[in-house]
């Protein structure tokens, strides 16, 4: 959790190195620090080549339309919610 400066720091850099997407500062009813997230579309094109590359696997192979990655607590990659067409045959991953 961070100070009110600190958050004020964070949102000067933000802006400052031209970074996009949503800033989302917060902080519980009452409590005296916070915390900030940011929100950023990465398109593929904005991607190293070998990152794109196992990407557009992993997109592919799972048949993904839309999805999210998480971490767990320990800041591992954990897993995929992912959206996809069904037809009623069966899936495997």
């Amino acid at each position: 959790m961070k100070s009110r400066e600190e958050l004020h720091k964070m949102l000067d850099v933000w802006w400052d190195d031209g970074l996009v997407g949503n800033l989302i500062i917060y902080r519980s009813p009452g409590a005296m620090l916070g915390d900030c997230i940011i929100e950023r579309v990465l398109k593929c094109r904005e991607m190293k080549p070998e990152i794109r590359a196992a990407f557009e696997m992993v997109m592919d192979e799972l048949g993904v339309d839309r999805g999210e990655v998480f971490r767990n607590k320990n800041g591992d990659p954990d897993r995929i919610k992912l959206t996809r067409r069904f037809d009623g045959k069966s899936i495997s991953t």
